[in-house]
């Protein structure tokens, strides 16, 4: 299966094949700062599974770190949103809203206590990541 994802003029867009690898809501400042919402919602594809098949060349990366390859992508053209590269889990993150016809599922919320808003909703809220993510795993009551 493909998802297709687009930035919101349509000039840039590219595929995610296969199911992804996690679907959740992350309520980091990072992520609230590049949106320009209240949380985001999250879904995570290993990179060989991403593959950009219009616009790239209207790509703008933009990162707050010196990692060559991370950052947060964005159109040109519109300023749309498109994706953020996860250099060190070798994965791209896109955001729920660029999906094209995708049943967003999510299972937990992570960097919940940088939360603006409650979403008591019964998943798991992760004080910042799992443990397995290089969190500490801790779990926020709803």
């Amino acid at each position: 299966m493909e998802h297709i994802a687009r930035c919101f003029c349509g000039q840039v867009s590219l595929v995610a094949q296969g199911d992804p690898a996690l679907q959740c809501y992350c309520h980091c400042t990072s992520c609230r700062k590049w949106s320009g919402q209240p949380v985001t919602a999250c879904i995570l594809w290993p990179e060989d599974r991403v593959h950009f098949v219009l616009g790239k060349e209207l790509l703008r990366r933009f990162s707050i770190t010196d990692h060559h390859e991370g950052g947060k992508f964005s159109c040109v053209a519109c300023g749309g949103a498109v994706c953020t590269f996860l250099p060190g889990a070798r994965m791209f993150d896109i955001f729920a809203g660029v999906l094209e016809a995708f049943d967003f599922q999510p299972t937990k919320h992570l960097n919940y206590a940088e939360r603006v808003i409650r979403l008591p909703d019964g998943l798991p809220k992760y004080r910042d990541m799992p443990e397995h993510s290089g969190g500490s795993g801790v779990l926020i009551a709803e």
